[in-house]
């Protein structure tokens, strides 16, 4: 019985080495390959706005030593906002108890 079993699977293999063409051979035909874009799977529409990069590439080009030109702009937007925020000290007959 095993015997039987082991004979009817070389027998299978070599019908199927025999049915599959030698990939090493350039000769043999091969399915076509199938294109897929790697964006199909992109979610759409997370962006609303769409920007100039003309104009954004100009304003980025303003900072002329890059990121320590931006890191500059960001505390200087940082203090005026500081700035805007503070509340002046009261004056006039209210300020002392």
């Amino acid at each position: 019985m095993k015997s039987l079993w082991i004979g009817t699977a070389v027998a299978g293999a070599a019908a199927l080495a025999a049915a599959t063409p030698n990939p090493a051979d350039p000769a043999v035909a091969v399915p076509a390959v199938q294109y897929r874009s790697v964006f199909v799977d992109t979610p759409k529409g997370i962006e609303k706005e769409t920007a100039d990069w003309r104009k954004a590439n100009a304003e980025v080009g303003q900072l002329r030593r890059g990121h320590v030109d931006i890191l500059k702009w960001e505390a200087e937007q940082e203090r005026l906002k500081r700035a805007s925020r503070a509340v002046p000290a009261p004056t006039g007959r209210g300020s002392q108890p």
